[in-house]
């Protein structure tokens, strides 16, 4: 495995370390304001491990399978393509990509709550691309 593609790897590994300890924390337990803010939190490293999966699956298509992709879902159209990931998990990462922008440009709570119900079951998703490329 190539130096950079290692380094990725390691680097989004910790990240999603990072974000599934963050999902262990029980918000319940927190009030209204600071579990606010925890979902914020764990929003944010969503955001930030979708970024490095995507840009780690480009160093991965291009130092392997000499593939050059640019665009986050011409880089995940290209993994499916090689039948590295089923048809479901490319929809749930596709719907991650879409989530990930929309959450940019989010203004009303009722938005973030729902795509939030989807971003607290992604980490299954992530682990298994890091178990492919690894």
């Amino acid at each position: 495995m190539e130096g950079r593609l290692k380094f990725k790897l390691i680097q989004l590994g910790e990240a999603v370390k990072n974000f599934e300890e963050s999902l262990s924390l029980e918000l319940s337990k927190y009030s209204e304001i600071a579990a606010d803010s925890i979902k914020s939190g764990q929003v944010q490293k969503f955001e930030f491990c979708t970024e490095l999966l995507w840009k780690t699956v480009k160093i991965y298509l291009f130092e392997i399978n000499g593939i050059d992709a640019n665009s986050p879902k011409m880089v995940m159209k290209e993994y499916f393509n090689l039948g590295l990931c089923s048809y479901d998990e490319y929809e749930r990462i596709m719907e991650m990509l879409d989530d990930r922008n929309m959450l940019s440009h989010i203004y009303k709570k009722e938005q973030f709550e729902k795509i939030y119900t989807r971003v607290i079951n992604t980490l299954s998703i992530f682990k298994s691309v890091i178990d492919v490329l690894s």
